[in-house]
């Protein structure tokens, strides 16, 4: 009886170890299942990555991010002048740049961006920026100082090859500092202090204090830009500061309208206004610099600076504009090359103002006619085209104009662009 039993005692035994393993598997899978929905409801993989167009990598809550970036921009100019100063016909690597930037536990931005051309590594972009929970943004690091809306615009996305004379002649550049902003979906305020660059190693740097508001309301299908910034500085053991500027093409040899080094500090201000409507932009902007020199003799002097644009865009675009930083952006392009349309086509004018002259201070005017075409094969590749015609007068400061102060420079440029 007892050996009968056996077997069947046995194969229950096997059943029931073998449903507790169903079972068990059935927990796990079930586990698994619930796991996988939670990765789904987080975006998928534990690290996220996406194009547009280089990689972005994430974190699936969101937390951290990392994006790649750079951008090449190649640069081919003929330029001369009516004095037979320069024939030039050269190229370069305008700008050849690569770097990361990203952001940390979500309210912490960070951004490293060096520069290659010219063989040599030049450091741009280097900061932090932690956002307050009221909205507040500290910075820290090496930025632009807020300044002129032409400069606070990205080379990826000026309308012309150059921006503003002003902004070179007036010394508008990084600095490595510390600044506290905030805005909404149409104003913007920064105000910071800044010491020397990363390429500046003296003891003493100098120091400077710069601030800008904008404001960008929209009026129905209109949207308007309107701005002011303002800057002090003074030197600390580096040479005076000079002011000169290029005939609007960077691969000219000479600038023809120079002070060269005349004050130990200074004071900018300047006034941006712009509109969109449509495929159309208009914008100008206007700036005044007064240089304390302590000449004994002469009074400082007050140099002036400015431009006035408008362009169109042929194919119906808009121009890229974001109220939020109060500066230009890129433009949507509709047809894109890549999926076999044509691009998107914009023309663009601009006259350019730059005036170094006052009693004593002789460096010179120089007014220049500038006009381009874009063409955008899509969002992130461009090609341009730059003729630009300068008028030069009372710059008796530099040989290259002649005894009489006066000259005439005419300039071709043309642009290939990518960035990522």
């Amino acid at each position: 009886m007892s050996l009968a039993l056996a077997p069947g005692g046995t194969q229950a035994q096997s059943q029931q170890d073998l449903q507790i393993q169903i079972n068990a598997m059935k927990l796990q899978l079930e586990a698994m299942q619930a796991q996988l929905k939670k990765s789904e409801a987080a975006g998928g993989d534990d690290i996220q990555v996406k194009w547009e167009p280089a990689p972005v990598i994430s974190s699936p809550d969101g937390k951290f991010e990392m994006n790649l970036r750079g951008r090449i921009l190649v640069d081919s100019s003929w330029i001369s002048d009516g004095d037979n100063t320069i024939d030039n016909k050269a190229t370069e690597f305008r700008a050849a740049r690569l770097g990361i930037e990203g952001k940390a536990w979500k309210t912490v931005k960070y951004k490293f961006e060096s520069d290659f051309a010219d063989n040599a590594v030049d450091v741009k972009d280097a900061y932090l920026e932690w956002k307050t929970g009221s909205g507040v943004k500290l910075t820290a690091g090496q930025f632009k100082t807020p300044n002129s809306l032409d400069e606070q615009t990205s080379s990826r996305h000026i309308s012309v090859m150059e921006r503003a004379s002003f902004t070179d002649a007036f010394g508008l550049a990084r600095r490595i500092g510390v600044s506290v902003g905030m805005g909404g979906d149409d104003w913007t305020v920064k105000i910071g202090a800044f010491r020397g660059s990363n390429g500046i190693d003296e003891e003493n740097e100098g120091s400077e204090y710069a601030g800008r508001f904008t404001y960008s309301p929209k009026f129905d299908a209109v949207q308007t830009h309107f701005g002011a910034s303002f800057r002090a500085r003074k030197t600390g053991d580096q040479s005076d500061f000079r002011y000169r500027q290029r005939p609007h093409q960077h691969l000219s040899p000479t600038r023809f309208v120079n002070t060269d080094r005349i004050a130990d500090k200074d004071f900018f201000y300047g006034a941006e206004v712009g509109a969109i409507a449509g495929p159309f932009w208009a914008v100008a902007e206007y700036s005044s610099l007064k240089a304390d020199t302590d000449d004994p003799v002469l009074d400082n002097p007050t140099f002036t600076g400015g431009y006035a644009e408008v362009g169109y865009f042929l194919t119906g675009e808009s121009r890229g504009y974001k109220a939020d930083k109060g500066a230009w952006d890129r433009p949507k392009v509709d047809n894109p090359v890549n999926e076999g349309g044509m691009g998107a086509w914009a023309i663009t004018a601009r006259y350019d103002t730059i005036d170094l002259t006052e009693p004593g201070y002789l460096g010179g005017e120089q007014d220049t006619v500038i006009v381009g075409v874009n063409w955008y094969l899509n969002r992130h590749t461009r090609l341009m085209f730059n003729y630009n015609h300068s008028s030069i007068k009372n710059a008796f400061n530099v040989a290259a104009n002649g005894i009489d102060g006066r000259n005439k420079v005419d300039g071709f440029g043309l642009r290939a662009q990518v960035d990522w």
